[in-house]
C-alpha cells in the first residue's frame, strides 16, 4: 500500500502553507486566499486524491468511472462535423464501459461525470471549466502547459515534414480556425502557409495547387476539386493518447509527463 497522502504533502505541491491547505478544505472564514490559490490547492487534492473524511463522500472511485464528459464551443457547422469526428474516434478509444456526455456554454458544474476532456477551447475557458469540476480535466487542442492536467495535440512538426516528403515542394495547410490563440500561433509558425478556416465562404474561396489537411469536412471538400490532396487523419491518435491520459488521470498515480505531441 502507498503512503497515505497528507496536507503537508498538498501544501508542498501546491507550493502553499499547510495552515492554507487546512483553511481551503475547512473553509475557514476572514483567510484571505485568493480564487486562483483555492483552485490550484482543489487541483492538487484531485490530482493526489486525497479524501478528507468531509469531502469523502463527495468523491468518486476511479474503480467506478463510467462517464466522460467533453466540453467544447463549437459553433458553425464545419466545427461540429470535425466534433462528431472527435466524438467518434474517442468512443473507439475508450476501454471498458464508459459512456461520454457533451456540455456547451455556459460551462457549470458537471454532475456525475469521473473525467472531462476540453476539446478545442481556449485557455480562459479550459480554467472556467476547471475551476467548477475538481475532476480529472484534460485538454485536447488547447495549450494549458500546466503539469496539473494532462495536455493533448497533434505534432505539426512531424506532420509538416510528412507534408514536404508528400509534396516536394510549395503546399497549403487548410485547418480549422483554433480557438487557442497560442496552437493558432504555433501552427502559423510551423507552416509556410496556412489557411484558417471557419466556413463554406472560406473553403470556396482557396486557391492552391497543393493542399494539406487533418480534418476530414476539409478533405471531403476538396476530394472532387482539382487539387493535389493529401489528409492526414489525426483524430484517431490523440484520440487514443486522450483515452490513455483519462485511465492515467483516474489512476491519480504521478506521472512526469502531462503534455502529449502525437
Amino acid at each position: 500500500m502507498g503512503k497515505r497522502v497528507t496536507i503537508y504533502d498538498i501544501a508542498k505541491e501546491a507550493g502553499v502553507s499547510a495552515a492554507t491547505v487546512s483553511y481551503v478544505l475547512n473553509n475557514t472564514e476572514g483567510q484571505s486566499i485568493s480564487e486562483e490559490t483555492k483552485n490550484k490547492i482543489w487541483h492538487v487534492i484531485n490530482m493526489l486524491n486525497y479524501k478528507p473524511n468531509v469531502f469523502a463522500k463527495n468523491l468518486r472511485s476511479a474503480s467506478n468511472s463510467k462517464l466522460v464528459a467533453v466540453c467544447t464551443k463549437q459553433q458553425g457547422y464545419l466545427e461540429k462535423a470535425d466534433f462528431v469526428n472527435f466524438l467518434e474516434e474517442l468512443s473507439a478509444s475508450l476501454r471498458e464501459n464508459f459512456d461520454i456526455i457533451f456540455c456547451t456554454p455556459p460551462f457549470k458544474r458537471v454532475s456525475n461525470a469521473d473525467a472531462i476532456i476540453a476539446f478545442n477551447v481556449d485557455k480562459d475557458t479550459f480554467y472556467e471549466i476547471g475551476n467548477r469540476n475538481y475532476i480529472p480535466l484534460i485538454s485536447v487542442n488547447c495549450l494549458v502547459e500546466d503539469k496539473l492536467f494532462f495536455q493533448i495535440s497533434a505534432d505539426y512538426a512531424k506532420l509538416k515534414q510528412k507534408a514536404d516528403d508528400y509534396f516536394q515542394g510549395e503546399f497549403a495547410f487548410v485547418c480549422l480556425n483554433p480557438a487557442d490563440g497560442a496552437l493558432k500561433e504555433q501552427i502559423s509558425s510551423t507552416f509556410k502557409r496556412v489557411v484558417f478556416v471557419e466556413n463554406g465562404k472560406d473553403l470556396n474561396g482557396i486557391s492552391a495547387k497543393n493542399l494539406f489537411t487533418v480534418n476530414g469536412i476539409v478533405a471531403e471538400f476538396f476530394q472532387s476539386k482539382d487539387v493535389n490532396l493529401l489528409y492526414e487523419p489525426i483524430y484517431a491518435p490523440v484520440c487514443r493518447q486522450a483515452a490513455d491520459c483519462v485511465y492515467k488521470a483516474l489512476s491519480r498515480e504521478p506521472f512526469d509527463i502531462h503534455s502529449y505531441k502525437v
